[in-house]
């Protein structure tokens, strides 16, 4: 999708996807190499003036990744709001940042953290990049790890890997896109174990 705001200085709002997987004993992320930028990144796009922004990364999921939200689980922070009257209260980003594409535009990401067992059960679309890659974890940021990986990712999946083995978040079934209104309660607050999957774990 083009940018909405094309003026100098101006911003766009994005939506993306960390997905952890553990192959191995080892903690995984799912990367792929973006088409125009050259660095490997997580799934993810523009918020599109007729979506929120967790419809979005439901529909870039599909199309960059090929994983259904009914294949991950989604990591939300122990103590969350999940309703509130008056408003649709979205699931929690694990971050929310500015970065800069070009010279004068700028993307607002949020962040959302999944853990998947399984393999996408669809493909990327045809016209999205079809080189995805599972990077260890613990190899993120090193001499061992990919040099032209994007900024500040290493972090985040650090951070929710940290986070998750000191049970700061937790795993539950992520809602459905496109059904938020005022009145959803979308969890009821108990952990998930484990993701619906039409294809078999690695």
């Amino acid at each position: 999708m083009p940018h909405l705001n094309t003026g100098p200085g101006e911003y766009d709002l994005t939506a993306s996807a960390l997905i952890l997987r553990e192959i191995d004993g080892r903690l995984h992320l799912l990367v792929h190499r973006h088409r125009k930028l050259g660095l490997l990144m997580q799934p993810g796009g523009h918020v599109e003036r007729t979506e929120d922004p967790w419809a979005a990364v439901a529909h870039e999921l599909r199309e960059e990744s090929g994983y259904d939200l009914g294949q991950l689980l989604l990591l939300q922070p122990t103590h969350r709001i999940d309703h509130a009257p008056g408003i649709a209260v979205l699931p929690q980003p694990l971050c929310v940042d500015v970065h800069p594409i070009g010279d004068d535009h700028f993307h607002t990401d949020l962040l959302y953290g999944f853990v998947t067992t399984a393999d996408p059960a669809g493909r990327p679309g045809d016209d999205e990049s079809q080189e995805l890659h599972w990077v260890p974890v613990d190899v993120l940021g090193t001499p061992e790890g990919p040099a032209d990986l994007a900024p500040g990712l290493a972090e985040v999946a650090r951070y929710a890997s940290a986070s998750m083995k000191a049970s700061m978040l937790v795993t539950v079934t992520p809602p459905r896109a496109n059904t938020f209104s005022v009145s959803t309660r979308w969890t009821s607050g108990s952990e998930s174990q484990q993701p619906s999957s039409s294809t078999t774990s690695r």
